[in-house]
């Protein structure tokens, strides 16, 4: 099964289909994913890092697949991941459901206090807090797509 635009990579993703996930969930409510040049002159920013827009291009399609390791650091830092992310799987599917948790509240208002409430989580709090979600988003859509269907 190839997985559509919008799904999360699977453990077996590739360090192309990571950071493309990341660029196409992580950015403010109310806009697009960033720029490739918004992700360098960041990325410069934050960790003092040079990092061509052209360097981000060629990872994020797959044209490259070595980067630096201060390449990684500064996209895990820009996109506000750890840098495990892109190197430990079972690490990497735990902050994958992160990110997606994290654009389903920016989708839906969710902000400051109560952002900030979820970050004070334990990881295994953020997990489940995340599963539920999922799992809510799952029943609903089921419930809308069968209107006879008890959930």
């Amino acid at each position: 099964m190839n997985p559509t635009k919008d799904e999360v990579p699977d453990d077996a993703a590739g360090l192309a289909d990571k950071i493309d996930h990341l660029f196409r969930t992580m950015h403010p409510a109310g806009r697009g994913p960033y720029s490739l040049h918004e992700v360098a002159e960041g990325i410069e920013r934050i960790t003092g890092e040079k990092v061509s827009h052209n360097t981000l291009w060629r990872l994020r399609t797959g044209k490259s697949d070595n980067p630096t390791k201060r390449v990684l650091e500064g996209l895990a830092a820009f996109f506000g991941v750890s840098p495990a992310y892109f190197f430990e799987e079972g690490e990497s599917t735990g902050i994958r459901n992160q990110i997606e948790l994290l654009s389903v509240l920016r989708e839906a208002g969710i902000h400051g206090v109560q952002l900030r409430t979820f970050f004070d989580l334990s990881p295994a709090g953020r997990e489940m807090v995340a599963e539920m979600i999922v799992r809510t988003a799952e029943i609903e859509s089921s419930y809308r797509g069968d209107p006879g269907s008890s959930g």
